[in-house]
């Protein structure tokens, strides 16, 4: 009886002594009152933007991206076998991190009652940069899995079992956020900073009213971006330094990923850079990419009297050799020459400059397609293997294209479609498109310049899925340059700027990068990660999986 009585004791102390036990913790902030002050709250939001840091390897997610299209390839892995199952890694980060930014904002937008001391201006700008936040993370989820779960508020575990909500709904979430935002965004466009400005939530309404096909949505966010040219945005005369570091601060950036050398930066010069400049020529652009670009008198290859087979780099949209380095050029202060048969090459890095043994031509993992990438390798970096340059989300060019693209298949063809595509192709260098074109005409100019402005920048793939021209671009091989020599010819051109190599006649010494699959009853959409699968059995699969 007396161990009975002194158990009961023990028993009833335990429950009327448990609040004086439920003490905070001292050396870090609780749950149950962070964030309670101004800098508690900036450090929450800091930790929003935190997984939008994550990476594939040496590369940040947004240039990884164009790994998963028609105009670059990854030696290591074809685009399906990255995306292309329920157990795939990729399928797996990209849920996990944007959920994981859902989560945070979701936290922090719950409880901003509890902040003590920061004035209203401050709150309300954190709060709209977390819905930003919040909404673009489902732009993403969307574009890549279809129907995904709107999740507005932090969850219990007893509420974590949720089911998969429209598209069309979570869309709609999303342009009722973006426009939220914008009201309490501030104005002034600071691309080298973690500042969201109103152009950012305009820029991306602007994208996915696009994306989604709600042309009048579209154009009216693309319009307000638009109505601050030369003072929030404004075109950088220079293409080139756009992504690279001299472009941190171009008022043509207007949101990009935050990353610095000391603590946030990601390596992707290592898998861009040549074998002479110490890269691994992992991360390549394809020939398909190459031979869509222009001659600078306007008309593509397959027509213009100004292309040259043997010569093919000559007279070309200057762009091309801004994006991407060509056989011929110098590259990191190398003579940059993929053909086998170049044995030496210069090395301009001393002086006077001298012969040495050319890897880009005999090392087995040289660039499989001959060519490298310009964009996002600088030169000018200070570390070989560090790169703190910015990953692009989104720039004014793009905006320009989106407004154009949205009023071509609203049926609106006036002369603003004219004016938004001229202005980046004066800034090219190369001919502005005349008037008196057709519906089906400025389709194929605005379609083949978003491939051209915007190659190696992360959207390609989105394009080709949304147009429903990935079925085409993604099944079968995928093409370099031919080892020795040059194609007898130019391919065809198709009316989205992609190459046909059938009737090419030497078309078999072209190296094969890879051989792609592309499924289309499935592969428009992601299939939702394995692992949730199993832990939520109220989700279900997209179909094909």
């Amino acid at each position: 009886m007396k161990k009975i009585y002194f158990s009961l004791l023990i028993i009833a102390c335990f429950y009327s002594c448990s609040k004086d036990l439920e003490k905070y913790p001292l050396d870090a902030p609780s749950t149950a009152t962070f964030p309670k002050t101004e800098s508690e709250m900036k450090a929450a939001l800091i930790g929003c933007f935190a997984p939008l840091n994550f990476r594939f390897q040496e590369n940040p997610y947004i240039i990884w991206m164009d790994m998963y299209s028609d105009i670059a390839a990854n030696r290591d892995n074809t685009p399906n076998s990255l995306w292309g199952m329920p157990t795939a890694g990729n399928v797996n980060n990209f849920w996990n991190s944007f959920y994981t930014v859902i989560s945070r904002c979701n936290f922090l937008l719950d409880n901003f009652g509890r902040i003590e001391g920061a004035s209203q201006k401050t709150v309300l700008e954190t709060e709209a940069t977390a819905r930003f936040l919040r909404a673009y993370s489902y732009s993403v989820l969307t574009q890549l899995f279809g129907d995904v779960p709107l999740v507005t508020k932090t969850l219990s575990l007893s509420e974590a079992y949720v089911s998969r909500d429209s598209k069309s709904k979570v869309v709609d979430f999303i342009l009722e956020e973006l426009d939220k935002a914008a009201e309490n965004l501030p104005d002034n466009n600071q691309p080298n900073t973690m500042v969201v400005a109103k152009v950012a939530a305009w820029g991306l309404a602007s994208r996915v009213a696009l994306y989604n096909e709600r042309w009048s949505k579209a154009i009216e966010a693309a319009n307000k971006v638009i109505s601050t040219e030369g003072k929030q945005v404004l075109l950088n005369n220079n293409y080139e330094a756009i992504t690279q570091r001299a472009g941190k601060t171009s008022k043509e950036v207007i949101w990009a990923i935050q990353f610095n050398y000391n603590d946030i930066f990601h390596e992707t010069p290592l898998s861009f850079r040549s074998r002479m400049a110490g890269g691994f020529s992992n991360r390549i652009p394809v020939q398909a990419l190459i031979d869509s670009y222009e001659c600078i008198d306007g008309l593509p290859i397959d027509k213009s009297p100004l292309y040259n087979p043997q010569k093919p780099f000559e007279n070309r949209d200057p762009r091309l050799g801004k994006s991407i380095a060509l056989p011929g050029s110098i590259y990191y202060g190398y003579q940059f020459e993929t053909n086998k048969d170049s044995l030496q090459c210069w090395n301009y890095n001393v002086n006077p400059p001298i012969r040495v043994p050319n890897l880009d031509a005999t090392h087995n993992f040289a660039s499989f397609s001959g060519y490298c990438w310009r964009k996002y390798a600088d030169p000018t970096e200070q570390h070989a293997s560090r790169s703190d340059i910015n990953p692009i989300v989104i720039r004014y060019a793009e905006i320009l294209l989106n407004y154009a693209e949205a009023k071509i298949e609203s049926d609106q063809l006036d002369n603003e479609i004219y004016n938004a595509i001229n202005k980046i192709r004066l800034r090219a260098g190369i001919p502005i498109i005349s008037a008196g074109k057709t519906k089906q005409q400025l389709r194929s100019i605005v379609r083949k310049e978003r491939k051209i402005e915007l190659a190696g920048e992360g959207l390609r793939y989105f394009d080709i899925i949304r147009w429903k021209i990935a079925e085409k671009l993604l099944e079968g091989p995928c093409y370099g340059r031919i080892p020795r020599g040059y194609l007898s010819s130019a391919p065809s051109i198709d009316e989205n700027g992609t190459p046909d190599y059938s009737l090419v006649s030497n078309n078999s010494q072209m190296r094969i990068i890879q051989t792609r699959t592309f499924v289309a009853g499935a592969n428009y959409l992601w299939p939702i990660p394995d692992i949730e699968m199993q832990t939520n059995k109220n989700l279900k699969q997209n179909p094909g999986y």
